[in-house]
């Protein structure tokens, strides 16, 4: 899954005409609840209940996708909502970034075995599951390094608008601790830095710099078909 801090420079970079406060919570909302990100949360909901997740296969590899089309038939008259059009934009992200990593570099090799093969830069490997994911998640730490240093993320603060829209919620309800807890949480990620550059293994950072930029006209085209 992507990070906070790819979720909010994506967010940053859509074009909004108001509620822009609300609107970039919203797109790191979803996993607030699940007990990873925040600590501390008035309450555990796990991704099965807010990110929609349906089975996809890609390349003998079944994946857990977002199923956006679910999402618009629960929200299609409150999509204008900033809060409900962040979520959105939350689950298309997590679409985007999935689909093209499994769809581009793993390929099932023996199941049985909990075996697939893998794309890196120095050539195809055969690795466990594990150690494969491995390497995705740090490519992707390392890409939101990058970001901390080249992007100007904006941090959401709190607002009562943010309690107020999310009344049109129906996965979960928020207090005002787990948002401001949240707010809290982005900064101090924004403070944690690696002090130099690691290797790329999967990807390379032009490649995912480039990537950033064409998740952004996914989700706007998305946003356009849904009448938003």
């Amino acid at each position: 899954m992507p990070s906070w801090i790819t979720h909010l420079v994506t967010a940053k970079k859509i074009k909004q005409k108001d509620e822009e406060n609300e609107f970039i919570f919203a797109n790191i909302m979803p996993d607030i609840l699940e007990g990873y990100h925040v600590q501390e949360v008035s309450k555990i909901v796990r991704d099965y209940q807010t990110h929609y997740p349906k089975k996809q296969v890609i390349h003998g590899i079944t994946i857990p996708v977002p199923d956006i089309e679910t999402f618009q038939e629960h929200y299609q008259r409150k999509l204008q909502n900033p809060i409900i059009k962040g979520y959105y934009c939350h689950l298309l992200t997590d679409y985007y970034w999935n689909t093209y990593t499994y769809e581009n570099y793993f390929e099932n090799y023996q199941k049985e075995e909990n075996l697939v093969k893998i794309k890196l830069n120095k050539g195809e490997e055969i690795l466990k599951w594990d150690e494969a994911v491995r390497i995705k998640q740090r490519d992707f730490k390392n890409f939101t390094n990058y970001l901390k240093d080249k992007e100007k993320i904006t941090i959401p603060y709190y607002d009562q608008k943010i309690k107020e829209y999310s009344k049109d919620l129906i996965e979960f309800e928020f207090t005002d601790k787990d948002i401001k807890n949240a707010i809290f949480s982005i900064q101090a990620m924004l403070e944690t830095k690696e002090k130099e550059e690691k290797e790329y293994l999967l990807f390379t950072k032009e490649e995912l710099v480039q990537k950033l930029e064409e998740s952004v006209v996914f989700i706007e085209e998305k946003l356009k078909e849904s009448g938003i």
